[in-house]
């Protein structure tokens, strides 16, 4: 098919954006016109992936329900659903239908369609966090880079789950389908690793609630599919049309480093993710606006190749000459390409760059290279190398804003060398995939897991001051003590904890030291427990501040996905688990009472003998600091103890302890 055709095609559905509607839910979402054209042309193509979309939506709204998400995010949620899988429109069927685990140069090959899908999307400026959750969904954010270096959003997460969930109690090509209990507890078996276990628990709620019924309602579904079927055969022919734009697009994308779309009225209307990287410039920022070669380069081609291209109807080659990070100049090959309609009209300009001197080749070979080069081949972490890596980064970063600290800890499992010798290293290997399965698991906040060496393993924990990291440890601790590893019951895993926060005069690698200090501290103190370090200069900073009149007053923050609306309904389910009591309600402030004071308002050594008093002020979070699919509240906390603790030290402990209890049941970040 003619290729100017395609693209005059991509340029119809942009305009189609822009078409007059009558005022209706969606119109800060997507433009109905838009919508019923993707999803007729997912219809004609399979309508077997238009099924699978609305089950997907259907779950994606109920876990975003349990999760207290508001009318507005639930429809977003629902329309990244909806078409998470336009990409599948350029996918052939021997591929889709493949009755067996896919090569990475396969893989590739589709993950190339996700990208595509993604720059439709921005093409015809469907909002902002629906691309991002449609993105992100598929292991990319929009600007190219892996959800493995900028964590996925709670939407995309949201919509991970859903989407996996729906896979699994289908019929597929390799396997039958899973009943609900199955499939729940393989989601289980991933969560921390593949999926958020909060996400999953939410799914698992709304499963046993009555609304889940909706998925078993063949009526509405398939009065549903009908509705977005090609209305007649301009409809199909449109349809057709619409995959082989994927199909050419795709093409683009193998070749070329990057490509853009100007319109006759010489407005950018399309911009992928290679340009993305080339230019640095998001398709927000630019899609709509007006073109000018200065976005491009610094040197003004004298005409424009744009120009001669839009009033000559001719394709113009030239050179694009760009500097890299260190200054060094690098020459690029680039094609301006005319788009024509049926009548041979110009409607608009591609133009495609690519450096000649590389090859595209092998992208999927690569991509299963990058995996060997920065993970452990037994457990899944990172291997020491890349963990090296970003720990360099986490304190670059902290070097630029000391005011936010991470932590960094050690893992050591205990008498590992006895396990091994005892029951073999076959057993030895399944205790360290399970341990770091089980780290994983338990982790929540954006931590990094890294396998040392041997049995050890690092934690790097960004954001996170000492106290806290302490706690996560502990609670670490305790889980691997308890947990049943390797299958067997007679078998008994401990591990050592070492922790240390980044200070003032540290290096990348005297943070780390520090913690594998603390770590030696804990094994030869009796192992099975965690123990810190910190720099003299820091503990004594820390007892002048414990000396100051707030040394009983513990201060934290959390940002939590939650709509302020239904706050104070999380808070009271999370009161009920712990047994705790509301003291007051306002409209921009809560109050609660966690633990009992005993009968001489003394503290015990137990959590609920040593009792506190939180008050939650309520801070709205402005739109533009607001992530993608979610309503987000900033939560600041001021803790005091209600009784007598027995020092500073115990009181913040245990101040912090409830802090990542609520952190926790809020699913913050």
């Amino acid at each position: 098919m003619n290729s100017s055709l395609l693209l005059e095609s991509v340029l119809q559905l942009s305009k189609a954006s822009e078409l007059p509607t009558p005022p209706n839910e969606l119109d800060d979402i997507i433009s109905i016109h838009v919508l019923r054209r993707l999803l007729a042309a997912i219809h004609f193509r399979d309508v077997r992936v238009l099924k699978h979309s609305r089950r997907v939506g259907l779950l994606a709204v109920g876990i975003g329900s349990r999760l207290g998400w508001e009318d507005m995010q639930l429809r977003l949620i629902e329309i990244a659903a909806l078409l998470h899988d336009i990409g599948k429109l350029g996918v052939p069927d021997h591929i889709l239908g493949k009755p067996g685990k896919l090569s990475p140069d396969e893989y590739e090959y589709i993950a190339g369609f996700n990208r595509v899908a993604v720059e439709i999307l921005q093409c015809c400026q469907v909002n902002t966090d629906v691309v991002d959750i449609v993105a992100q969904s598929h292991g990319v954010n929009v600007d190219g880079t892996s959800t493995q270096d900028k964590p996925a959003s709670l939407g995309a997460r949201i919509l991970a789950v859903a989407d996996a969930y729906e896979s699994l109690t289908s019929i597929q090509p390799y396997r039958p389908a899973f009943d609900t209990n199955k499939a729940l507890r393989t989601l289980e078996e991933q969560a921390g690793k593949g999926f958020d276990r909060n996400v999953v628990a939410a799914l698992e709620r709304w499963l046993h609630s009555e609304r889940a019924s909706v998925l078993s309602d063949t009526d509405a579904e398939n009065a549903s599919i009908a509705a977005n079927a090609p209305a007649d055969h301009n409809a199909k022919m449109a349809a057709t049309r619409f995959c082989h734009v994927f199909q050419y697009l795709h093409t683009l994308e193998s070749l070329y480093d990057a490509f853009y779309m100007i319109d006759r009225e010489q407005r950018i209307v399309m911009w992928n993710m290679g340009a993305v990287k080339m230019f640095g410039y998001s398709p927000g920022e630019l899609i709509g606006q007006t073109w000018h070669r200065s976005i491009v380069s610094s040197t003004k081609a004298k005409p424009d190749p744009v120009d001669r291209c839009l009033e000559e109807s001719i394709p113009v080659c030239h050179r694009l000459n760009l500097k890299d990070v260190d200054g060094n100049s690098q020459s690029f090959d680039v094609q301006t390409l005319p788009v024509t309609n049926d009548s041979g009209s110009v409607r608009a300009v591609m133009e495609l760059i690519c450096d000649g001197n590389e090859s595209k080749r092998h992208r999927g070979q690569f991509r299963k290279l990058q995996m060997a080069a920065t993970r452990d081949a037994l457990t899944g972490a990172f291997n020491r190398g890349e963990l090296e890596q970003r720990l360099t980064q986490a304190f670059q970063k902290w070097e630029k804003d000391p005011q936010i600290p991470y932590s960094v800890v050690f893992v050591d499992l205990d008498h590992f060398k006895a396990i091994n010798d005892r029951l073999s290293h076959a057993v030895g290997d399944r205790v360290l995939i399970d341990v770091a399965r089980l780290i994983q698991d338990e982790l929540y906040s954006g931590e990094q897991v890294g396998r040392y060496g041997g049995e050890e393993f690092v934690i790097l924990c960004p954001e996170t001051p000492l106290e806290v990291a302490i706690e996560r440890s502990e609670r670490l601790r305790r889980s691997i003590s308890s947990a049943e590893i390797a299958g067997r019951d007679d078998l008994r895993v401990t591990a050592s904890f070492g922790v240390a926060q980044v200070e003032p005069g540290d290096t990348s690698e005297s943070v780390t030291k520090r913690a594998d200090q603390a770590l030696y501290d804990a094994k030869n103190s009796g192992r099975n427990r965690t123990c810190y370090r910190v720099t003299e200069q820091w503990a004594e900073s820390q007892k002048k501040n414990e000396a100051g009149e707030d040394a009983f007053i513990h201060q934290a923050e959390i940002v939590a996905c939650v709509a302020r609306g239904m706050l104070p309904m999380k808070l009271k389910g999370y009161v009920e688990d712990i047994h705790a009591k509301i003291l007051s309600v306002k409209e921009e402030e809560i109050s609660l009472q966690v633990g009992a004071p005993t009968l001489f308002r003394k503290w015990g050594k137990e959590d609920d003998k040593q009792p506190v008093r939180v008050r939650v002020e309520i801070h709205d979070i402005p739109a533009h600091e607001q992530k993608q699919g979610t309503r987000r509240l900033r939560l600041k906390t001021f803790t005091e103890p209600v009784g007598k603790p027995s020092s500073p030290e115990v009181f913040h402990k245990r101040a912090n302890r409830v802090n990542e209890s609520l952190r926790a049941y809020l699913i913050a970040d």
